[in-house]
């Protein structure tokens, strides 16, 4: 596949006096659907309401022939302060990761306005099919990955898994949520599996946390993967991925133990709060 557009760096304009921020490989597309103005999208119904929960709502349409978009849509009250609206601060992260050779799926635009004392903004993506995400292989084709006849392909995927969390953190940000669920993965069958990452609202940029960066977001992700597909060899390759050597000091002995340590603790918390995860 070509996974050019999945990487490419967003060359953004703005519509509606600056309240419309768009990827301008989508500009003729919002205009010829007439959504060039922040009421336009916010207000917009059609489509497929995927999702509506208090202060969020998404909806599924499409723009043109078998291509499917996303509109996120946010209400935050302000309560005296002054902030982004979340809608916004995505599509800075998804400009920003592809600014660092992060693969995410397409940004389409987004968009803010204060109304009243609750900020509203919005994100359009494009959906990222033909990637599939991590999840649904785990739990829909369970075969997939399972047993010592699939061992190659797991390490393949657990690879380019690795080296994705390693140039995240090197770039200087963390994905809060770095699980199954937001992995996207292209050519899965092949040797170069290629991996991408969605949702960053949740994008930690903090440097004082960079050392805890690869205790969590591995530790969360394997507590993701179940057990009866990927074993703690697994475990082991990812960690070997992630820092880019097969041979470990006594450092990343540590550090692997920190990671079980970690894995565990999110697995107890879930289980004392009865939230058991869609897979482990």
């Amino acid at each position: 596949m070509d996974f050019s557009p999945y990487t490419s760096v967003i060359q953004t304009m703005c519509f509606d006096e600056e309240r419309i921020i768009c990827n301008q490989l989508f500009r003729d597309a919002l205009r010829t659907h007439d959504l060039t103005s922040f009421a336009a999208i916010f207000n917009f119904t059609g489509g497929e309401c995927l999702k509506e929960k208090d202060g969020l709502e998404i909806r599924k349409i499409a723009f043109a022939d078998d291509v499917s978009f996303f509109i996120k849509k946010h209400w935050q009250p302000l309560k005296g302060r002054s902030f982004k609206g979340e809608g916004c601060v995505e599509f800075a992260e998804y400009v920003s990761f592809r600014e660092n050779g992060l693969a995410t799926p397409i940004p389409v635009a987004c968009g803010e306005k204060r109304q009243g004392d609750v900020l509203t903004s919005f994100l359009i993506t494009q959906d990222f099919s033909p990637l599939v995400d991590l999840e649904g292989l785990v739990l829909d084709h369970p075969d997939f990955f399972r047993g010592e006849a699939n061992r190659q392909k797991r390490c393949k995927v657990l690879r380019a898994i690795g080296r994705y969390a390693r140039q995240m953190h090197g770039a200087g940000c963390n994905q809060k949520d770095f699980n199954a669920t937001h992995i996207l993965l292209g050519d899965v069958d092949s040797d170069l599996p290629r991996v991408a990452l969605f949702d960053l609202q949740r994008v930690d940029r903090n440097p004082l946390q960079r050392l805890r960066w690869p205790v969590k977001a591995l530790a969360e992700l394997l507590f993701t993967l179940p057990e009866d597909q990927f074993d703690r060899e697994d475990h082991v390759f990812l960690l070997q991925a992630y820092l880019g050597r097969s041979e470990w000091s006594f450092l990343d002995r540590l550090l692997y133990r920190w990671i079980q340590a970690k894995r565990n603790s999110i697995a107890r918390h879930s289980q004392k709060r009865n939230l058991a995860p869609k897979m482990g």
